[in-house]
């Protein structure tokens, strides 16, 4: 067992252990956000820690090392993910919530009119980043999730309640139209899976290993399964006027864009922060 270190020496003694796997820079960020939530302290104390771990805090620390060289992402180590200032709960049942997946959200609030009522389903919601985000910030709308996931819902519940965010959660595929709810939204937003099987080789272990599959990847022949099967059920349950926006795969936007124009939507395509084609909206035409 590691031996009375000080939070500095904690976090200077993961950096370096971590740098086998990651470049210094990334190794550095994942051993702060372990020492913050070892240590229950900012970032901004982690490098100043003069404190020793307690035996208790060590042990975690190397349960916590021996995770992360199998490459786990830090978020499933810690349990914790950050997204639109909120800290989520997160596990291997749901996807790591992304920076680009906050510009979606920013794009629908800038949108949106503060209106009196709105309502909204996000289609495949994962932790629920997304539609409590757009609660959090929207108060306003009446705000839905779905997910064919249970344990998925169940995570996406716990962080509703720790945020207190109403929402209102369906369990459904949405490829089964069977299983589609009955009711209208003015606003269906969906980051569904879209990395086709072929490029699980190109990502990273942190990734494949880890996260959910079955939130990734789509069929080799049918890159746009998700996207084609959303908008058919955006041409019955969106109001009229009412708008659906997209996450995409950075390859696939014109193939997206296309396919929502052939349905009888009009569309436009947004760029993410790193200049890449990423999201989409689409209005059913009147």
């Amino acid at each position: 067992m590691l031996q009375h270190m000080t939070i500095t020496a904690a976090h200077d003694y993961l950096t370096k252990q971590l740098t086998a796997l990651y470049d210094r820079a990334e190794a550095r960020a994942i051993a702060r956000l372990v020492m913050e939530a070892i240590a229950g302290q900012p970032a901004s104390s982690v490098n100043s820690g003069s404190n020793l771990l307690t035996d208790a805090q060590q042990s975690i620390l190397e349960t916590m090392l021996i995770e992360l060289r199998q490459y786990k992402p830090v978020q499933y180590v810690t349990g914790k993910a950050w997204f639109y200032n909120m800290e989520l709960m997160v596990n291997n049942a749901v996807l790591i919530p992304r920076p680009e997946t906050e510009e979606l959200v920013q794009w629908i609030l800038e949108e949106q009119p503060q209106r009196s009522h709105a309502s909204m389903l996000d289609i495949g919601t994962g932790s629920g980043c997304i539609p409590i985000a757009i609660k959090k910030n929207w108060p306003a709308a009446d705000v839905f999730g779905l997910d064919v996931s249970a344990d998925a819902l169940a995570v996406a519940q716990q962080n509703a309640t720790t945020q207190q965010t109403p929402i209102q959660w369906l369990q459904a595929s949405i490829l089964e139209p069977a299983q589609w709810p009955a009711q209208s939204f003015d606003i269906i937003v969906s980051n569904p899976p879209y990395i086709p099987q072929q490029e699980n080789q190109q990502l990273d272990k942190n990734v494949t290993d880890w996260e959910p599959h079955l939130a990734l990847f789509v069929p080799d022949n049918d890159p746009l399964l998700f996207y084609n099967a959303i908008a058919d059920f955006a041409k019955t349950h969106l109001q009229p006027g009412g708008s659906l926006y997209f996450e995409c795969h950075q390859l696939y936007v014109k193939q997206v864009l296309k396919a929502l124009q052939e349905k009888g939507f009009t569309a436009e395509q947004k760029t993410d922060m790193f200049g890449n084609e990423r999201m989409v909206k689409a209005v059913l035409k009147q």
